[in-house]
């Protein structure tokens, strides 16, 4: 699987230049990991195997990569939070930050996810739009249209 972007392309979009989380805890398998399990159940096979090839260039650049970049963000907030220093306390660039407690990273995390799918699913409205700009999109790939959850729960 080609990646839609670089680990380091991940840190920036999601933590920015100025913060050192990014830089450390993006790797290349936590954004693997978001393009498998968050991007393609809703893309479907055809169409990633279309964008791993290079296509649709300008479409990756516009909506997937903003959303992919904030499920990279989703999954590795926990690393985040639990990378430590000497004294035991999260460490960045030499300064000390008291880590967030359990509920504030949920929240954050439960956040994070949210503004990722609405990003995604403004993808798949752009995608259905014009569905002759993207002949390798098949909806009937996309499992949310085949699937529907209520408070967490597949129904």
């Amino acid at each position: 699987m080609e990646l839609l972007m670089t680990p380091a392309e991940a840190a920036e979009a999601a933590f920015g230049s100025g913060d050192a989380v990014g830089a450390g805890i993006v790797t290349e398998g936590a954004v693997r990991e978001a393009q498998q399990n968050y991007l393609r159940p809703v893309l479907g096979a055809s169409f990633c195997g279309a964008l791993e090839e290079g296509r649709y260039g300008a479409f990756v650049a516009e909506y997937l990569r903003p959303a992919l970049a904030l499920f990279v963000k989703y999954l590795v907030l926990p690393d985040a939070a639990v990378h430590t220093g000497r004294l035991g306390v999260v460490r960045f660039e030499g300064e000390y930050f008291a880590p967030a407690d359990e509920q504030t990273l949920r929240l954050l995390r439960s956040r994070i996810r949210a503004r990722a799918e609405t990003l995604l699913a403004a993808a798949v409205e752009r995608l259905e739009a014009v569905p002759a700009d993207f002949p390798d999109y098949d909806p009937r790939e996309n499992v949310k249209r085949r699937v529907s959850m209520e408070g967490g729960v597949v129904l």
